[in-house]
């Protein structure tokens, strides 16, 4: 009986292991005719966070701004996000060793500097891989927007720290949008 809990570890285990080695190299590759995205957004001021605790569980509303400077299609934009974070404490094998497990779900609008906006729905977890420690780690899918925005698509990867554990102070994420209104222009 301990062999096959044994043999049955180690399936799940090198299971796990598959699938985070495949979501890391996974790589997004953007249409032809969309736009690609790596954007990295600075936070204004530190996130606003209304914490909630009941039993071992922690809930949050999170509130943050970010300026984005580091790609050129938004450079000088603003990521605004209102956000949901839900955190459990970790429970050995089935969360990797994380003392904490979180999920964040919520929206997130990007204003350039000509006023334009892009709606977003964001999602991530805890996460880790090779080179960084535990971060939220998941996606924002482009779903919305007004003036060249209109009828936006796309999507990209998202990395930012943990909601209840923040340091790095910025929201990164890297993809593609498809801006069907630039064609018109």
């Amino acid at each position: 009986m301990k062999s096959c809990v044994n043999i049955i570890t180690f399936l799940i285990f090198f299971l796990a292991l598959f699938n985070v080695c495949k979501l890391a190299a996974e790589e997004i590759i953007a249409p032809d005719d969309a736009y690609s995205l790596d954007i990295v957004g600075k936070y204004i001021k530190a996130p606003l966070i209304e914490e909630n605790t009941i039993g071992d569980a922690r809930i949050a509303l999170v509130n943050f701004t970010a300026l984005i400077n580091e790609d050129n299609y938004f450079n000088g934009s603003f990521i605004d996000c209102k956000l949901t974070a839900y955190a459990a404490p970790g429970r050995g094998g089935f969360s990797c060793g994380f003392a904490q497990m979180e999920n964040v779900s919520g929206y997130c609008v990007i204003t350039d500097t000509k006023g334009d906006s892009l709606v977003s729905k964001l999602e991530c977890s805890s996460g880790s891989t090779m080179t960084q420690n535990v971060r939220c780690e998941g996606r924002i899918d482009f779903i919305t927007g007004t003036g060249k925005y209109a009828g936006v698509s796309g999507f990209a990867k998202l990395h930012m720290d943990q909601i209840f554990t923040i340091s790095e102070e910025q929201i990164q994420f890297s993809g593609y949008l498809k801006l069907p209104a630039l064609n018109l222009q």
